[in-house]
């Protein structure tokens, strides 16, 4: 379907191609180097909202955070939320262990329209910002001043999920928003969630904030708000505090929202840039919100090998239809890390294996918000696979993602919990993965299922079955989650290497453990 231009739009393009007084940031290059995941590229901004859609894996964050990074402000400046510094470096965003390749012979370039060039006056310019081989990034204080508000994925974090906000549940005080700004606020945030609020207020202790609203003359907090609902405020209250001309850059901005909210956000979104003169650059997965974005604001991001492939102006079906759209035959997977997606991928089959994509999230919480959202979304072609150790808490999970939709009426919250209920599913066994399939493991080695010298001595250079016993047995010693650190440093492997062995001889020696498991995710593929 074409795109057809409204009237703010061509407002917003008018504006944004020729203001010089907000620092408007018109163009990222990386011109030198590679940077987490991105290659050399370049991206050219025509509109005060763009979007980053991309597989997992591609470049999206980081290229929020290159952005973040393009600006600098003073020390008395704007403060963004939970932030002891009015500014972002790259090291808020680049953290990395001991073993990972460090970022290093870089070049980034960024173009600014800017009215306060030193000898130069207004204008276009370029500032960059280099690290070379072991040294450090140049000249921050440099950067052109600017208010940036970068919004990771845990402000969909429900408040009482937060231990910070219940440690201070009783000391949030009123905030210091003017009365006129709380009723703009809660009349646009009223038609992003589709609810009349008639008040709201942003509370505060030290750096941490609260929503406050009143709605159908009852009053909450962000404690009973839903986490889309909760965001929404978050966002907006941080954009008008910022003030005129700040730079918003959100990750996965569709998060926590149904489709209807998504492309209520965004048309919201589109008038604040208008009046505020404010960008906003931002990710996503979501159809609802390319589609409701000019083509000029849309961009596609592939990985090529270690190079980019940058992709500026695509329909909302072509990104879709390449990251998997809703529609396609396949199936999402959510489970908790990469031991429970190892395990999938060592049991399911390779026809089942094809059509299925295996996502690892996090915490449990964080698979069953993921869930929560795929239902506000009216997306069913998805499920989790939860660790054992969770499956006696299959009540408070399915709680837990009626609680993270926006459902209110008893006849909805059953709805989601019936819709929830098909999806939960859960591993083998009452404990963490890795406990379970080292103790499989030495279970089926002690009785001798494979003979003398197992697969699993043979892949890993040892000579009979009493040492790998011997190895497995130690593994089961150490804390919770560090098995197969343990286990590869003793052989000399990769943890990657020694998790897939010991999935692979599980589930060749007790497939039945899994029978019941696969048969569910065939039943849930198209």
């Amino acid at each position: 379907m074409s795109y057809s231009k409204s009237n703010i739009d061509r407002n917003n393009f008018s504006w944004f191609g020729k203001d010089n007084s907000r620092a408007t940031l018109a163009s990222i290059e990386l011109s030198k180097g590679n940077v987490r995941g991105l290659g050399q590229f370049k991206a050219e901004f025509d509109y005060p909202i763009s979007a980053f859609a991309g597989s997992n894996g591609s470049g999206k964050s980081t290229m929020l955070a290159l952005a973040a990074c393009a600006f600098h402000n003073n020390r008395k400046g704007f403060k963004p939320p939970l932030r002891s510094k009015p500014y972002y470096t790259f090291s808020d965003f680049f953290v990395q262990s001991s073993d990972e390749t460090p970022v290093d012979g870089v070049k980034i370039r960024y173009g600014i329209r800017y009215d306060n060039w030193k000898r130069v006056g207004a204008g276009l310019r370029y500032q960059s910002r280099y690290k070379g081989k072991g040294g450090r990034w140049n000249d921050y204080d440099s950067r052109v001043s600017r208010n940036v508000i970068y919004f990771g994925v845990q402000r969909v974090v429900p408040h009482f999920e937060r231990s910070v906000s219940k440690s201070y549940k009783s000391r949030f005080k009123p905030g210091n928003l003017p009365e006129a700004t709380r009723q703009k606020i809660a009349k646009i945030a009223g038609k992003i969630i589709g609810k009349a609020y008639a008040d709201f207020d942003s509370y505060h202790h030290s750096k941490y904030s609260l929503p406050i609203v009143n709605a159908a003359g009852i009053s909450y907090s962000g404690f009973n708000m839903g986490a889309g609902e909760s965001a929404v405020f978050e966002i907006l209250t941080a954009l008008f505090l910022a003030g005129a001309g700040t730079l918003v850059v959100i990750d996965e901005i569709e998060l926590g929202l149904h489709e209807k909210a998504q492309v209520r956000m965004i048309e919201e979104l589109k008038k604040l840039c208008k009046e505020l003169k404010c960008q906003i650059i931002c990710s996503t997965h979501s159809y609802a919100v390319l589609n409701s974005l000019p083509p000029e604001a849309r961009f596609f991001i592939e990985a090529n090998g270690a190079s980019t492939v940058l992709t500026k102006g695509i329909s909302a079906d072509f990104a879709c239809g390449k990251m998997g759209k809703a529609d396609a035959e396949e199936l999402d997977i959510f489970v908790e890390d990469e031991n429970a997606g190892s395990i999938l991928q060592q049991v399911l089959p390779l026809d089942t294996r094809k059509r299925c994509r295996i996502k690892p999230i996090g915490s449990h919480s964080a698979v069953l918000r993921q869930l929560a959202s795929r239902s506000m979304e009216g997306l069913d072609n998805c499920m989790c696979v939860l660790d054992g150790d969770q499956s006696g808490e299959l009540a408070s999970g399915l709680k837990s993602v009626v609680n993270g939709t926006e459902a209110s009426t008893p006849e909805e919250k059953d709805a989601v919990k019936s819709w929830a209920g098909e999806r939960v599913h859960f591993l083998p066994g009452d404990t963490w993965p890795e406990k379970w399939l080292i103790s499989e493991a030495v279970d089926f080695l002690e009785n001798d299922i494979f003979g003398d010298p197992s697969k699993t001595a043979t892949m890993w250079g040892l000579e009979n079955d009493d040492q790998v016993l011997e190895l497995l047995r130690s593994a089961l010693l150490v804390d919770k989650h560090d098995e197969f650190f343990e286990l590869g440093e003793s052989v000399e492997l990769h943890l990657e290497r020694v998790r897939q062995d010991v999935c692979r001889l599980v589930v060749m020696a007790r497939p039945e453990k899994f029978s019941d498991l696969i048969a569910t995710i065939n039943a849930k593929l198209p």
